[in-house]
């Protein structure tokens, strides 16, 4: 065991010195979780703003103009006055409007003392954003309509919440799937390549004349990337603390463990990738294939899962980074929930080991 462990440590070493001397390695590990951070963080976001609103009330009352003074005020619109419905027609067809607001009243200065009607066309090209956009329309509408008092006031005071994140701000929900992502990356796609060049550069056959066993490369092989891997998490969760505001409220200690956990699944699957190609670009291909797209697109993170038919709902069982996005939007938003975090936590070790066995059993014992 001794011997063993000094020949572990001494690969270690030699893999060390490699990604020092491979810039790509270094890249991937330490700049691609920052761009990629950057470029979801600020360049994808499901909040609507600058909505483009066309504002048309017929005829001008002071009351009309109040509602118009909150849609400017607003952060989420640019209102700009029509003086017909063709006019507002015309700025949806053209582009230059995403909705229009239609007020019409009998009683242009006492609207409550009338009988009032409120338009709201919104462009339904993009279905998810209309029915955002239709959404914050009525909510405005609702409370301009709240302080007019008299007949258009609403019977019921409703009051809503939103829990786990106040601010309703996306970047709380897409900031935890691209950690997801960046783990994934770093540990399948750069494991699925490190066998396959040992083969590609015939290092191997070096290797195999020394008392070194496959098992052991392997070993060594799967340490030095999980030290980057862990390096990635930290500059991710560097970046989702202090650049982009999201609270951590469940244990530290405990998002470290899991996201440790899940990058050994990561390693496995792709000394799994890499132990069956034997070539750098079919290695490539399988972890893009089989674990950075299947992360972005079944794992929760981009889509609901409970919206997707039932047999591809019945995949994403198969996919570990289904189960790290629950942890990691659990214990960033929520907290420490015994319930949610103990079977994620069994069903990925499941994982870890199976995909260890399976590369342990597959690794190398000669060039053939």
């Amino acid at each position: 065991m001794t011997a063993s462990l000094k020949r572990i440590g001494a690969l270690i070493v030699k893999e060390l010195h490699q990604v020092v001397r491979d810039p790509g390695n270094v890249g991937i590990a330490v700049i691609l979780p920052a761009v990629l951070l950057l470029l979801f963080g600020y360049g994808m976001s499901m909040d609507i703003k600058n909505v483009r609103i066309a504002y048309l009330a017929v005829p001008a009352s002071s009351q009309s103009t109040d509602l118009e003074t909150r849609l400017t005020l607003s952060r989420y619109f640019q209102t700009t006055r029509v003086f017909s419905t063709r006019e507002a027609e015309e700025k949806l067809r053209t582009h230059e409007a995403d909705a229009f607001i239609a007020l019409q009243s009998n009683a242009p200065d006492t609207l409550h003392n009338g009988t009032t009607k409120v338009q709201i066309v919104v462009n339904g090209v993009n279905a998810n954003q209309a029915t955002l956009i239709r959404n914050y329309l009525q909510a405005v509408v609702g409370s301009w309509a709240s302080s007019l008092g008299g007949r258009t006031a609403p019977v019921l005071d409703m009051q809503t919440r939103t829990r786990f994140n106040e601010a309703n701000d996306s970047h709380y929900y897409l900031v935890p799937g691209v950690i997801v992502t960046i783990m994934t990356m770093i540990g399948a796609l750069l494991t699925s390549l490190v066998m396959a060049r040992e083969y590609e550069r015939g290092t191997l056959e070096s290797l195999f004349v020394t008392p070194v066993g496959s098992g052991e490369i392997l070993a060594a092989k799967a340490a030095t990337n999980f030290l980057l891997g862990m390096v990635s998490l930290a500059i991710s969760m560097l970046f989702a603390a202090f650049v982009f505001g999201i609270p951590i409220r469940g244990s530290l200690t405990l998002l470290l463990a899991v996201s440790a956990l899940f990058l050994i699944v990561a390693l496995g699957l792709g000394l799994v990738i890499s132990t069956a190609t034997k070539n750098q670009f079919l290695a490539c291909q399988f972890a893009i294939m089989g674990t950075f797209m299947p992360a972005l697109m079944l794992s929760g993170f981009l889509y609901d899962i409970l919206n997707m038919p039932p047999a591809v709902r019945a995949i994403t069982y198969l996919i570990p980074a289904r189960y790290y996005v629950t942890l990691l939007q659990t214990l960033f938003l929520a907290g420490d929930i015994p319930s949610v975090i103990i079977p994620c936590c069994i069903t990925l070790g499941v994982f870890a080991v199976v995909l260890m066995g399976i590369a342990r059993m597959k690794a190398p014992k000669s060039l053939e």
